[in-house]
């Protein structure tokens, strides 16, 4: 396995959609392996053992409509056709979905992993692995999610500098969308500097770049970096008439819960002053579908 058979097989990765809804289900299986060879785990592991953080991950980072789903098996099952992935041991008998039963794969001595050929091409060349995962967390994760990613599943101790994503970005996106909301955040009218720098706020994109979301103006809002963070775990969205939606497992124990999160429930965001500017409700329904907690 050659550096660039392996890149070349996570862009052909086959990525399952149901009724257009983002599946990040391999790429977060793989990352998830990438952290366990980062860690010095067997190559193989049983299936319990993936399964287990998988749902932990899809969880925490997958779409709202599939967390509940919990269904580990369709990835771990699925992903060996990518070329990427290793299945070992007595298989149960497939279901009518086409893969076997969680319970199943608890009760067997299944244990999968990467084929031996891009495990040691990894582990000979770390700065491979961090290319591939890189190219996983542009293609198919908000960018104010990555290190929360990669330290999670224990990718940091292998990172190497690596290319961005080939999509080229707009390096004026975020100028224009702080300047399009005057300089402060959106929601709470966070606008703190030092001398005259803004501190701590972000041009968020509305429908992620990963997901071909562009680099316009009606594209993003003016966040801090706190209501930013919760825009794109899906604490938060936006109506088409820009009121302010709290998803209910969004959650705190004291005055400050309340502060930043439902003392601006139900309210209008700030707009723009000019209504070319105002996000599109195509974009706002993106998210709302593909990553609101609602």
């Amino acid at each position: 396995m050659t550096s660039e058979c392996f890149l070349y097989l996570l862009t052909r990765l086959r990525v399952q959609s149901r009724a257009g809804k983002r599946a990040p289900h391999k790429p977060l299986l793989l990352l998830l392996a990438m952290g366990n060879l980062c860690r010095g785990e067997p190559r193989l592991l049983p299936y319990g053992n993936i399964a287990v953080r998988l749902i932990d991950l899809l969880a925490r980072f997958g779409p709202y409509t599939y967390r509940r789903s919990r269904r580990p098996q369709d990835p771990i099952c699925r992903l060996p056709k990518d070329g990427l992935w290793e299945l070992r041991g007595h298989i149960p008998a497939a279901g009518n979905d086409g893969v076997p039963s969680h319970g199943g794969l608890m009760r067997s001595d299944v244990s999968a992993g990467f084929p031996e050929a891009v495990h040691s091409l990894l582990v000979a060349h770390p700065e491979v692995l961090w290319m591939g995962a890189q190219f996983l967390l542009d293609s198919y994760f908000a960018e104010s999610l990555h290190e929360d990613l990669v330290s999670e599943v224990g990718i940091h101790r292998a990172m190497q500098p690596a290319p961005r994503s080939s999509r080229k970005r707009n390096p004026e996106f975020r100028r224009e969308v702080i300047r399009a909301y005057e300089h402060r955040c959106a929601v709470c009218d966070y606008d703190i500097r030092l001398d005259n720098n803004l501190m701590g706020l972000e041009a968020a994109h509305i429908q992620w770049h990963a997901y071909d979301g562009p680099d316009e103006v009606p594209n993003g809002l003016a966040l801090c970096t706190l209501h930013h963070k919760a825009f794109d775990l899906g604490g938060i969205s936006l109506l088409d008439d820009l009121r302010l939606v709290v998803s209910d497992d969004l959650h705190g124990q004291n005055r400050a819960f309340d502060l930043w999160f439902l003392d601006h429930k139900h309210k209008p965001i700030r707009a723009p002053r000019r209504d070319e500017l105002r996000p599109d409700p195509l974009f706002l329904h993106w998210h709302r579908e593909q990553v609101f907690q609602g």
